[in-house]
């Protein structure tokens, strides 16, 4: 049987269309399915020393700003006043980035910081003067210490993206925030 010429175009046509079709179908769903497997494999890299880093570096960052902002107002050298000024800025902007990814990973991070933190805080509040910026910047070194040991862990064995990202790009900070504590508690009056 023969088709008028307009008749097989149009077969032809409707048979493309349509195969075109399945064939969009496929690619979003294996676009979504793409997607879901990416998240859920970001989740699953998420490990218990990945969700120990974010906790802790939440909680330790949280501090910083609450020392940050005890050290302007009680701090007697304009030194130590910046310096807190420069905690509360950066940690501001590392706690807020950590938040971010947080929410991302799935992770939930503490609403306050840890206990040993509000000693401090609450020992440091009974000072003033001198005594108040030399303990301060003392604690002020030991904390970028032990957070530098933290971040270069976490930069170099967390197989999550995001958080050793955050963890690489963090370091230099908290090392330049190591190096302006060790160069006030030089300058300090004994």
């Amino acid at each position: 049987m023969k088709l008028p010429i307009y008749s097989a175009f149009a077969v032809t046509i409707g048979l493309a269309l349509s195969l075109a079709n399945v064939g969009c179908s496929n690619t979003r769903n294996m676009a979504g399915d793409r997607r879901a497997g990416e998240a859920a494999d970001r989740t699953a890299s998420v490990t218990a020393d990945d969700k120990d880093f974010a906790v802790r570096a939440a909680q330790d960052g949280m501090a910083e700003i609450e020392l940050g902002n005890l050290a302007v107002q009680k701090g007697s050298s304009q030194d130590v006043k910046d310096f807190g000024r420069k905690l509360v800025q950066d940690h501001g902007k590392a706690n807020a980035d950590l938040r971010e990814i947080a929410a991302k990973e799935g992770i939930t991070l503490p609403s306050e910081f840890a206990q040993k933190h509000r000693d401090l805080k609450d020992r440091l509040s009974k000072l003033s003067g001198a005594e108040f910026d030399r303990e301060f910047i003392k604690h002020a070194i030991s904390d970028h210490r032990e957070a530098i040991d933290l971040f270069r862990k976490e930069a170099e064995s967390s197989l999550n993206l995001s958080l050793k990202t955050f963890a690489s790009n963090t370091l230099p900070i908290l090392q330049d925030h190591l190096n302006m504590a060790e160069t006030i508690e030089r300058n300090l009056p004994k």
